[in-house]
């Protein structure tokens, strides 16, 4: 007798049955997530000469491939349940378009610029949630949005904070977008960090009704036709499969970016079905801390006291966050092994009986209604 696959069952991990528990899982999952993308990230810098419309077309292929067969594999519809399709859908199509967004605004804005445009998805996601999904608005999170943000400045050093090298010498070259193009990239960069939030919110809106895998497949699929349109608008080339400087190690580059890039989609979707969204696109600012210690580490990068001083501050909001989730994680279980030994008290002693709080809890006393009863006897 064959052996049955082995499948990551989300109903385990209900939100409903331990909310905080969850939420500090849900947590690790996107730190997860979020370090496997930031060794795609890695990997594209290596990539440097490739239209980037082409690595997400390949980001895609191997995405697919990985996600169908492994829905297969544990006889999992690829469609998903009926009831989440549209949802599905909706999520895939959101975070292609985020994705095409944020080029255009890499390939038209000082990169330090779009970088610090992108990571403005935690409030959106939270104001999302809120009004879609019915979230609590909470003000950790108020807080996590302004201290993650400062911190993404600090590292991304944008030009309207820091200025830049190139304002001591004009750029007149007809390569330098217009300032118009300039305001329409800052607004289409800003447009794809809100898309990314109702994304995020859309897994929200889903649950634990489909497999992380069912998204990430859904996800892949639907970036293809929308990685072509935004190549052909963006870049006037609709060849986003071939490229005539390609060899044998850039194929093999874009399998490994494809694979980081199914990690961090599934590890991603996985915390947002157990943590708000709000908390859960804050955790993945943590991104940019890792971009940053790879560019140190691997690209021979310049260490910088301003990025120092942001990386603290988002690393230490999220050492501060694990704790307040374990915290309330602990109170969580004392409470409900409380209301278990009062449930167990109950049923054996009948419902007149309650445990003493102090001494020995196997002792139980009567309660005023039983020593009534007990002196109406006499």
């Amino acid at each position: 007798m064959a052996a049955s696959p082995i499948r990551w069952n989300l109903k385990t991990y209900s939100p409903r049955k331990k909310k905080q528990e969850h939420s500090l899982l849900g947590i690790t999952f996107i730190a997860i997530g979020t370090f496997s993308f930031s060794i795609m990230f890695l990997l594209v810098k290596l990539m440097t000469h490739t239209n980037p419309f082409t690595l997400v077309f390949y980001r895609s292929i191997v995405q697919i491939g990985i996600s169908f067969a492994t829905l297969i594999y544990q006889g999992e519809n690829p469609l998903g349940p009926p009831g989440t399709r549209f949802w599905l859908i909706i999520r895939g199509a959101f975070g292609a378009a985020a994705v095409c967004a944020w080029f255009f605004g890499i390939q038209t804005l000082p990169l330090p610029d779009a970088v610090t445009l992108q990571f403005t998805t935690p409030p959106f996601a939270a104001v999302f949630a809120v009004c879609l999904v019915g979230e609590k608005l909470m003000p950790l999170d108020m807080i996590g949005a302004v201290v993650c943000l400062s911190g993404v400045a600090l590292i991304a050093h944008p030009t309207w904070l820091f200025g830049s090298a190139a304002e001591v010498v004009p750029d007149e070259s007809s390569d330098s977008p217009s300032p118009l193009m300039k305001t329409l990239a800052v607004l289409v960069t800003t447009g794809g960090s809100a898309l990314a939030g109702l994304a995020y919110v859309c897994v929200r809106k889903i649950g634990d009704r489909a497999s992380a895998v069912v998204m990430v497949l859904y996800y892949g699929t639907l970036s293809i036709p929308i990685v072509v349109i935004g190549s052909g608008f963006l870049t006037g080339s609709w060849n986003v499969w071939s490229d005539p400087s390609f060899v044998w190690k850039d194929y093999l580059v874009m399998f490994f970016m494809g694979i980081c890039g199914y990690g961090g989609q599934w590890f991603t979707n996985l915390g947002l079905q157990l943590e708000t969204a709000g908390t859960a696109t804050l955790v993945t600012t943590t991104q940019i801390v890792w971009t940053y210690v790879f560019e140190i580490m691997f690209l021979h990068e310049a260490l910088d006291l301003w990025s120092l001083g942001g990386t603290a501050l988002i690393i230490g909001y999220m050492i501060i966050l694990a704790f307040i989730k374990m915290f309330i994680s602990n109170n969580d279980v004392n409470g409900k092994l409380e209301e278990e030994k009062a449930l167990l008290a109950e049923g054996e002693n009948g419902p007149g009986f309650r445990p003493l709080s102090f001494g020995d809890s196997s002792v139980s006393e009567p309660s005023s209604h039983q020593s009534s009863d007990a002196s109406d006897k006499v």
